[in-house]
């Protein structure tokens, strides 16, 4: 099974811990950048637009999508990620569920991560 994980830069610790128990379950993660400098990224809407772009292949390979969203935040590139999976036809499941109500409708089910990792230990 191959998991796309996305997060806003702000939650980055949380999801890199995350990844790291999804992977030890043998599986494939795709992830945000955690080597890029957010506020390299944020500061060229050049580069911001292609850091988006390129976890559009990695959304393609994914079998789920899976929203770290604490406190239901849910910035506006995770936004973008999270409508192109659902567009896509992944199933989408989320740690809380959304602030932004529009997004609700595109979510499939709310796990919080260890509920999530609980799924790839029990096979």
């Amino acid at each position: 099974m191959t998991v796309f994980v996305a997060t806003s830069k702000r939650f980055y610790a949380e999801a890199e811990h995350l990844v790291e128990r999804i992977k030890a379950c043998g599986s494939m993660v795709h992830h945000p950048y955690f080597h890029l400098d957010p506020a390299e990224v944020d500061a060229d809407p050049d580069y911001k637009s292609r850091v988006t772009l390129q976890h559009f292949p990695e959304i393609d390979d994914a079998d789920i999508f899976y929203a770290l969203l604490p406190g239901g935040y849910i910035g506006c590139s995770v936004t973008i990620e999270l409508a192109y999976a659902y567009a896509k036809g992944k199933k989408i499941i989320v740690s809380e569920a959304p602030g932004e109500f529009a997004v609700r409708a595109l979510v499939t089910e709310i796990n919080s991560p260890d509920q999530f990792i609980a799924r790839f230990e029990r096979g």
